[in-house]
C-alpha cells in the first residue's frame, strides 16, 4: 500500500528506500524517519535549497498548484516537497481527522476497489482511541490506509485540491474529507 500511496511522490526512484539513500548521497539532503506498517514518521528533513530547481521559503496557497506543476509536468525537484500526488493508480482519498463514521467510508471505499488511495491525517492517540472503539486495532493496515500521525494541516487550496501539512509536505488529492 505505502509504493501505491506514495510510491510515485518520487518517479526517479523505485523505492522509499532508495529515494531516501540517493537523495541523501547526490543532494545534500537527509530524510530522518520511522516507518512501521503504512505509517511514516519524519522526525526533520535537512535540505539545502540550493539542491533544489524551485523552493518556495513560505509558502501560500496560491504556490501549492505551481509547485506540483512544476514537479509534474516541468519534471523540476521542488520544495516544499510533493509527497502526494495524483497517479493513475487510483483516486487519493485524504482524511483530516479521524471518527467512526469516517471509519466506516474507509471501510466502505476499501470493499468498494483496491484501487482506492486512502490517507489519514490524524493524531495517534486518536487513531487508536477509534480502532479500540470497533475492538480492531488492525483496521488501518487492514483497509490499507496510509496515516500521517506527526503533523498537522497547514494550507489548503480546495480548487486545485492540493494541501500542504505544516511540516511542508505537499499532498494532492481527488476527494479530501475533513473530519
Amino acid at each position: 500500500m505505502y509504493q501505491r500511496i506514495f510510491g510515485e511522490a518520487r518517479r526517479r526512484f523505485a523505492s522509499r528506500s532508495a529515494f531516501i539513500g540517493s537523495a541523501a548521497a547526490g543532494c545534500g539532503f537527509l530524510l530522518h524517519s520511522s516507518q512501521t506498517a503504512g505509517v511514516t514518521k519524519l522526525e526533520y528533513w535537512e535540505h539545502d535549497p540550493a539542491d533544489f530547481d524551485y523552493y518556495v521559503s513560505k509558502p501560500t496557497i496560491e504556490d501549492l498548484p505551481v509547485l506540483l506543476h512544476k514537479f509534474d509536468v516541468l519534471n523540476m525537484e521542488v520544495w516544499p516537497w510533493i509527497w502526494v500526488h495524483l497517479n493513475h493508480d487510483g483516486p487519493h482519498h485524504v482524511f483530516v481527522g479521524i471518527s467512526e463514521d469516517s471509519l466506516d467510508e474507509i471501510q466502505r471505499l476499501r470493499n468498494e476497489s483496491e484501487r482506492n488511495n486512502i490517507l489519514i491525517i490524524a493524531p495517534e492517540e486518536k487513531l487508536k482511541e477509534v480502532a479500540m472503539k470497533r475492538n480492531d486495532p488492525e483496521i488501518y493496515e487492514r483497509c490499507q490506509c496510509g496515516l500521517v500521525m506527526d503533523s498537522k494541516l497547514e494550507l489548503l487550496n480546495h480548487e486545485a485540491k492540493i494541501l500542504m501539512l505544516d511540516d511542508e509536505r505537499v499532498i494532492a488529492f481527488d476527494r479530501l474529507i475533513l473530519v
